[in-house]
C-alpha cells in the first residue's frame, strides 16, 4: 500500500511540474499551413505528379485518376473534381463530398458522397496560395497487385477557358 502512495505523490509531483501542454509538439511549417489557403484559388489544376525520390520526372499519364481541376470550399468543407478536358464533374464516381484537414494539419482526408471509395487520406505537403500539394501511397501505375508508392500530386490555381459544372446536389454546390 504504502508503494502505491508513493507512486501516486511521485505522479502528483510530476503532473504539477511538467505541464501536459510542455509535452506537445511544436508544429512544423507546413503543419502550420492555413488550409484557408485552399479558398484562396476557386478552382486548382494538378500541374505534376511524381514518385518519391523522384521529383524531377512528371508521370501524370501513369495516375490519370488523381489528375484533373478541383474546387474547395472549407466554409463548408466541400470539394469536387472535374476533367481536364471536358469540366465535366467526377462527382458520381467519388468525385465530391466533404473534406477535413487534421488537427495537426499534416492529412487531408476526402469523404465521397457517393462511389467506390470510403474515405482517402492524403498527407499534406504544402499548403499556400500558389500550390497545394498531397501525396498518398498507391499501387504503381494505380495497377491493382503492384507494389505501393508514394505519389506526390502538385496543383496550382487553375487560370484556364474550361468551363466546370457542379454535379452535387443544389444544396452542396460549390461556387466556381
Amino acid at each position: 500500500m504504502q508503494r502505491n502512495n508513493v507512486t501516486s505523490t511521485c505522479l502528483l509531483l510530476a503532473a504539477l511540474f511538467c505541464p501536459l501542454g510542455s509535452f506537445a509538439q511544436q508544429a512544423t511549417a507546413t503543419a502550420t499551413a492555413d488550409t484557408r489557403a485552399l479558398a484562396s484559388s476557386p478552382r486548382w489544376l494538378t500541374t505534376k505528379v511524381y514518385i518519391e525520390g523522384l521529383p524531377q520526372t512528371d508521370v501524370k499519364a501513369n495516375y490519370p485518376g488523381v489528375v484533373g481541376i478541383s474546387t474547395w470550399d472549407p466554409e463548408r468543407n466541400r470539394y469536387e473534381f472535374f476533367y481536364t478536358d471536358t469540366g465535366k464533374s467526377k462527382y458520381n464516381n467519388g468525385g465530391g463530398g466533404y473534406f477535413f484537414v487534421t488537427g495537426d494539419q499534416k492529412n487531408h482526408i476526402l469523404v465521397p458522397d457517393v462511389g467506390p471509395t470510403k474515405t482517402v487520406i492524403r498527407r499534406l505537403e504544402k499548403l499556400n496560395p500558389d500550390e497545394f500539394t498531397y501525396s498518398r501511397e498507391v499501387p504503381r501505375d494505380m495497377v491493382d497487385n503492384n507494389p505501393l508508392v508514394r505519389i506526390y500530386v502538385v496543383h496550382t490555381p487553375y487560370t484556364g477557358t474550361i468551363e466546370t459544372k457542379s454535379a452535387m446536389k443544389p444544396d452542396a454546390n460549390i461556387t466556381n
